[in-house]
C-alpha cells in the first residue's frame, strides 16, 4: 500500500472518530416514578429543552384525605421553575399550592436516553421539608 493511500485512511479514520456526538435533549414527556411511605407514585413531566434553558409542567395525580374525609383529591398541573440544563444534569423547582398552603420542591438529577434519576429537596408533608427523596423517570414513546 502507498504512503497516501495509508494517510488518506488514517486521516478519514481519525475525522470520524472526532466527529461531535449530538447532544442529548429532555424535551418530551417523562413518566417519573418515586417511593412513598404511602407506596410508589407516580407523575407526568411535560418538559421542553431549549439549548440551557427548561420549562414545563408536572402533573401530579392527589390522594383525599386519610380516612375518606373528602377534599384534596384529583390530578393537579403544576408549572416548573428556574429550570436549567447543563451537559446530562437537570434542575428545575415548582410550587405547590393548596388552598391558603405553599411550598417549593426541588427537582434534581441526571439523563441519559430515555431514563433519568435525581432527588426532590423541599417541600415534604406539611411543607416541612425532610431529607432529599429520590425518584427514577422513564420518557413515553
Amino acid at each position: 500500500m502507498k504512503y497516501g493511500t495509508v494517510l488518506a485512511a488514517f486521516v478519514a479514520a481519525a475525522a470520524l472518530s472526532a466527529a461531535p456526538v449530538a447532544a442529548q435533549s429532555l424535551t418530551g414527556t417523562w413518566e417519573l416514578t418515586q417511593e412513598t411511605q404511602r407506596g410508589q407514585r407516580t407523575s407526568t413531566l411535560a418538559l421542553v429543552q431549549s439549548g440551557g434553558s427548561l420549562t414545563g409542567t408536572l402533573t401530579l395525580t392527589l390522594g383525599g384525605r386519610r380516612g375518606g374525609g373528602g377534599g384534596g383529591g384529583g390530578t393537579r398541573e403544576f408549572d416548573i421553575e428556574d429550570g436549567a440544563v447543563d451537559g446530562n444534569s437537570f434542575s428545575f423547582s415548582m410550587t405547590l399550592s393548596f388552598g391558603d398552603n405553599s411550598f417549593t420542591q426541588e427537582y434534581s438529577g441526571t439523563f441519559d436516553g430515555d431514563s433519568m434519576e435525581g432527588q426532590i429537596a423541599g417541600g415534604g408533608r406539611g411543607g416541612r421539608g425532610g431529607g432529599p427523596r429520590p425518584f427514577t423517570g422513564k420518557r413515553g414513546s
